[in-house]
């Protein structure tokens, strides 16, 4: 696998954006619209230059209509399904 080139803080904020979009479509593609009362979306993204590494926080939260009944583990899962997209996403936009 290719190595991450040196990210700055413009690279951070549109890989934060990039997830924050790809939880967003997750959810919003497996709960209908109105379902969907208030959604709270965080990434705390920081590169470790020394290591190549990229550390990743999320905070997620959601509140749902009622009537909805969203999947339980639906935040757990648009989570890995964006942290699965990130890594595409990272080869094509991020990789040396």
């Amino acid at each position: 696998m290719k190595k991450l080139k040196k990210l700055d803080d413009n690279d951070l904020d549109e890989i934060a954006d990039f997830l924050y979009d790809e939880v967003f479509k997750f959810i919003n593609s497996n709960v209908p619209s109105k379902g969907l009362k208030d959604i709270n979306i965080n990434f705390e993204i920081s590169f470790e230059e020394n290591d190549n590494l990229l550390d990743l926080k999320t905070d997620l939260s959601a509140d749902f209509d009622k009537l909805s009944e969203p999947d339980s583990n639906i935040l757990s899962k648009a989570c890995d399904n964006a942290l699965e997209l990130l890594d595409l996403y990272l080869d094509e936009h991020f990789r040396e």
